[in-house]
């Protein structure tokens, strides 16, 4: 059964529509109507529906507004619009926005139940083919694009020459990467999953992922995606993509859609690593390295989420990471302040290497990862004080057993370690300060969003939200509401200002939108409010 929530300002329509469809007879749950653009956002908000049939002039936010943010925050949400107006301008922003089905009013309970067909016909195929097992193990065991993956892995892993990749590109048609930007996102599956993928290979859910990936990548044109070691990995570019765009944004964008693409019809959950642009193929390598690095903070920043190495590592240089397993393993551990899986992870990376090396070999190993160690702290730190924690390379050599190595990199990534929370913990601070300041600034401004927001702040949308709810306890949307609702009562302490002056002094051009926000957030209007207080006698 599909949910769905139905949006009209006119009651009567509400009414008719809820009441003569035959929702379930139809595979839909009905689960809200509401009567305007503010309520249906947040109802998507508190419970994503698989379709939203909504006006498109709906008071306070319109339809169209409304489909925009659905198309940002909650890409795989269906949208029919309903309209009174034959308007070519309206037709043309719908197919704009990717709505399925734009429906002229009046519109009778028939024409709605065969909208409600096609939009069931269109979700259960995409269901099927992101779930058919079988189908995916046929198609795993036929594909055999070999030499174009091998390509595109050969460009992650190695520093290929810029004249030999585009000699490649050009004889193997990989089109996409005839660009001049290029990004690296790596998806790990989060190790939840529900019964129907239970005892199939991590191998079979991989390729599950990059079918979906692939699928919308290419359909985007923005890039591919591969199958590289036990990563999927997607290599965005901006070849098919307009001079005039935000190419930055169109990635978190359908990176996003991905992620919640394979929420919902695979029922388990990726997090998404992202490197850095770049503008040579010899460089893309370095993308990838920060990707996984990225992936290193999933334990502590969230999984299930877009984690962008530029919003956690602001100052990280291009340094190639030392990419074996376990280390990366021993990496993550550190960066989600596991003391425990620190030890654990130096334990196995000693201990293994023990068994087949001398102790000169040995002296040679943890030299590696020191320098290595060193390499993720100077990437990490905005200055070179963190590398105090590595303190004289050359007592190395003086070591005589496994042990005394042991410690020493264990001491050496505590004080990693330390250094990476205190970081982190002054950056969030200070970013979230700045962001306060920057929302007191321009409150009044009826156009600022998150977007505008994290853009100040160069931050990607989905990191500041969560930032910003984890350091202040609530959202962005309730804290500038608080803000501008208080802002609003103390204005009208002044009788000499009228309502709609009071409501453009706090950020809301709508007049009739203020009150219906005053009435929610202090269950008064503001000419109640104002009564109250010239009955009181006090401000």
């Amino acid at each position: 059964m599909y949910k769905l929530i139905f949006a009209d300002d006119e009651a009567l329509v509400r009414n008719n529509v809820s009441r003569l469809v035959r929702w379930e007879e139809n595979g839909f749950q009905l689960v809200g109507c509401c009567s305007n653009g503010h309520e249906l956002l947040e109802m998507v908000e508190k419970d994503p529906p698989d379709l939203v049939i909504t006006d498109i002039n709906m008071p306070f936010i319109s339809g169209l507004d409304v489909a925009r943010q659905l198309r940002s925050d909650f890409p795989t949400v269906k949208i029919i619009f309903l309209t009174g107006y034959d308007d070519f301008n309206y037709a043309k922003q719908a197919i704009d926005l990717n709505v399925t089905k734009y429906i002229l009013k009046p519109v009778s309970a028939e024409e709605l139940t065969s909208c409600l067909a096609e939009v069931k016909k269109l979700l259960d195929n995409e269901h099927m083919q992101s779930r058919n097992l079988a189908s995916l193990k046929s198609f795993y065991s036929q594909n055999k694009s070999v030499m174009q993956n091998s390509f595109i892995n050969s460009l992650l892993t190695n520093e290929v020459s810029d004249g030999e990749a585009a000699e490649k590109i050009e004889l193997l048609n990989l089109d996409f990467l005839a660009a001049s930007q290029f990004q690296v996102a790596v998806f790990m599956h989060d190790g939840d999953q529900n019964e129907d993928w239970a005892g199939e290979s991590p191998s079979l859910m991989n390729f599950a992922v990059w079918n979906i990936a692939k699928e919308i990548l290419e359909g985007r044109q923005m890039g591919s995606a591969v199958v590289h070691d036990e990563y999927v990995v997607a290599l965005l570019t901006n070849a098919g993509m307009a001079k005039s765009k935000d190419w930055r944004n169109e990635v978190l964008t359908v990176l996003e859609e991905i992620r919640a693409t394979i929420e919902k019809y695979l029922k388990f959950t990726i997090t998404i690593g992202v490197g850095n642009v770049c503008g040579r193929y010899s460089t893309i390598s370095n993308s990838y390295s920060e990707a996984l690095s990225a992936l290193g903070y999933r334990y502590a920043i969230g999984r299930n989420r877009l984690i962008v190495i530029n919003d956690i590592e602001p100052h990280r240089q291009n340094v190639l990471v030392f990419s074996k397993e376990k280390e990366l393993q021993l990496l993550a551990c550190i960066k989600a302040n596991n003391r425990d899986g620190v030890a654990r992870m130096v334990d196995d990376l000693m201990e293994e290497a023990s068994h087949h090396a001398s102790m000169e070999q040995m002296i040679s190993y943890t030299i590696s990862i020191i320098i290595f160690i060193a390499r993720e702290t100077q990437s990490i730190s905005s200055n070179g004080e963190a590398l105090m924690y590595l303190g004289d390379i050359r007592k190395i050599l003086d070591m005589k057993t496994v042990e005394q190595l042991r410690d020493m990199v264990l001491e050496l990534c505590y004080g990693l370690m330390e250094s990476i929370t205190e970081n982190r913990q002054n950056y969030c601070s200070e970013v979230i300060e700045k962001a306060k300041a920057f929302i007191n600034d321009n409150y009044a401004d009826p156009n600022i969003s998150v977007g505008m927001v994290s853009q100040h702040l160069h931050l990607s949308p989905s990191y500041f939200r969560a930032v910003f709810k984890k350091e202040t306890g609530t959202t962005f949307i309730n804290y500038l509401t608080e803000l501008r609702m208080n802002k609003a009562k103390e204005l009208l302490i002044d009788p000499s200002m009228k309502n709609y002056q009071i409501a453009e002094a706090v950020g809301y051009s709508d007049p009739q939108y203020f009150s219906y926000c005053f009435k929610k957030y202090f269950k008064v209007s503001p000419n109640e409010y104002r009564d109250n207080l010239m009955n009181s006698g006090k401000p």
